[in-house]
C-alpha cells in the first residue's frame, strides 16, 4: 500500500516559505501556523476586509451559534470586520437575539433580499450563500475583489471549534500570493460517511483533475475562506450539492481564476484536527432528510457536472434522473413497506459575476 496521492502528507511552514511566497497547489497548512500579531499586521497593510458568514436554516441553531460566536468574539475588530447570520427561513426566531450580544454579528434574511434570478428558489445552504454574497456586493458593503469571505457551517460542535478555524484560512490568503481560496479540512471521528463514498467514487473516474481531488483531506467540508473574486466566479447549487460543485469547478478548470494556472493551484488546505457536528440519520423519513437524500443530491451533482463538461457520456440517456424512492417500514409488522419519493438534483445558479449589476460593482471595487 502506498503513502498517498502525489505528495507525502506533510505540513507546510509558512514562515519557512516566506511571506508573499506562492503556496504549492493544494498545500496543507496547520490552522495554528501563524502568530496572530503577524496576521493583524498583514491585514492592516493589505487593507483587506474579512467577513465571516454562517448560513443557517432557522432559529433552531441559535444556541449553538451563540457558542461559536463567543469563541470568535476575540477576533472581532482585529481580524473579523463583520459577521453574518444568513438565514433561509422566513422567521429567524432566536437568531435575532444574537446581534444584541455580539454587535459585530448581523442578521440577513435571504428570502427578503433575494437576487433577481433567485425569486421563488429553494432556500437551502447554497441558495442562502449566494443571496448574501449578492446583497453584500450589490449594496457595496464589499467591493474589493481581494476581500476575504469565510463560510462556516452553523452546526459545528463548539468543543471542536476555535479561533484557528478563522485565523488559519484567512492567514493563508493574507500570507501567500496566488491563493484564491483556503478550505478547512479535518477528520471526523464519528462521521464522514458520505465523504468516504465520494472519495471512493472519484478514485474510479479516470480524469486527471478529478484524481487530484484525492489530495483533499476532507472533500465535503463546508468551511472555506476565499476572495470575493472567487466567490463571484463559482456557480452555486441551492442545497447539499454546493461543496462538490465548487470542487468540480476547480478540478475541471471551469473558473479560470488566473491566466496560465490550473484552478486547483489557487486552493490551499487548512487542517484543524478533528471536527464533529449534528449527524443526519442514515435513512430519510417523512419528518427529516437522511443521508440517502444528501448522497443522491451530491452524486447527481457530480454526474451532472461531468456530463455537461463532456467528461462523461451515457450511452442510453434518459430525460431526467430520479426521483429517489425510499422504502419505509409499514404501519405494522404484517404491513408492506411504504414508499417515500423525493426529487433528485438541485437547480444550478450561475456565477454572480455573470449578473451585470454585480460585474459593475466589482469593476468599481478595483
Amino acid at each position: 500500500m502506498g503513502l498517498g496521492p502525489g505528495n507525502p502528507l506533510t505540513f507546510l511552514d509558512p514562515y519557512h516559505l516566506g511571506e508573499g511566497s506562492p503556496c504549492p497547489p493544494l498545500g496543507l497548512l496547520r490552522a495554528a501556523a501563524w502568530r496572530i500579531e503577524d496576521l493583524i499586521g498583514l491585514k492592516q497593510r493589505q487593507a483587506r476586509p474579512v467577513h465571516i458568514i454562517f448560513p443557517v436554516k432557522d432559529g433552531g441553531e441559535a444556541a449553538n451559534l451563540a457558542e461559536l460566536a463567543a469563541i470568535l468574539n476575540p477576533l472581532a475588530g482585529a481580524i473579523i470586520d463583520a459577521g453574518w447570520l444568513a438565514c433561509g427561513a422566513p422567521d429567524p426566531g432566536d437568531l435575532a437575539l444574537l446581534p444584541q450580544k455580539f454587535p459585530w454579528l448581523r442578521l440577513f434574511l435571504a428570502r427578503q433580499l433575494p437576487p433577481p434570478d433567485q425569486t421563488g428558489s429553494a432556500w437551502g445552504k447554497g441558495a442562502v450563500m449566494r443571496a448574501i454574497l449578492y446583497s453584500l456586493v450589490y449594496s457595496r458593503q464589499i467591493s474589493n475583489p481581494h476581500a476575504i469571505v469565510q463560510f462556516f457551517d452553523a452546526d459545528i460542535r463548539p468543543a471542536y471549534f476555535g479561533p484557528q478555524w478563522c485565523l488559519g484560512p484567512v492567514g493563508a490568503l493574507l500570507w501567500f500570493t496566488g491563493l484564491e481560496a483556503a478550505k478547512v479540512v479535518y477528520f471526523r471521528p464519528r462521521g464522514g460517511r458520505l465523504n468516504t463514498f465520494v472519495r471512493s467514487l472519484l478514485a474510479a473516474l479516470p480524469h486527471p483533475g478529478l484524481q487530484r481531488l484525492q489530495e483533499v483531506v476532507y472533500l465535503l467540508s463546508g468551511e472555506m475562506a476565499a476572495t470575493l473574486n472567487f466567490w463571484t466566479a463559482v456557480p452555486f447549487k441551492t442545497g447539499y450539492g454546493i461543496e462538490i460543485l465548487i470542487l468540480l469547478a476547480l478540478a475541471l478548470d471551469q473558473l479560470r481564476l488566473q491566466a496560465g494556472r490550473p484552478d486547483l493551484a489557487a486552493l490551499a488546505q487548512v487542517f484543524v484536527g478533528q471536527m464533529d457536528h449534528r449527524h443526519a440519520p442514515l435513512r430519510s423519513d417523512r419528518r427529516r432528510a437522511g443521508l440517502d437524500q444528501m448522497a443522491a443530491t451530491v452524486f447527481h451533482t457530480l454526474f451532472e457536472v461531468l456530463v455537461q463538461a463532456g467528461v462523461l457520456t451515457w450511452t442510453a440517456p434518459t430525460a431526467t434522473a430520479g426521483p429517489l424512492h425510499i422504502p419505509l417500514p409499514g404501519s405494522g409488522p404484517a404491513r408492506p413497506p411504504q414508499w417515500l419519493t423525493v426529487p433528485v438534483g438541485e437547480p444550478t445558479l450561475p456565477p454572480l459575476c455573470s449578473l451585470p449589476e454585480i460585474a459593475a460593482a466589482l469593476a468599481g471595487g478595483h
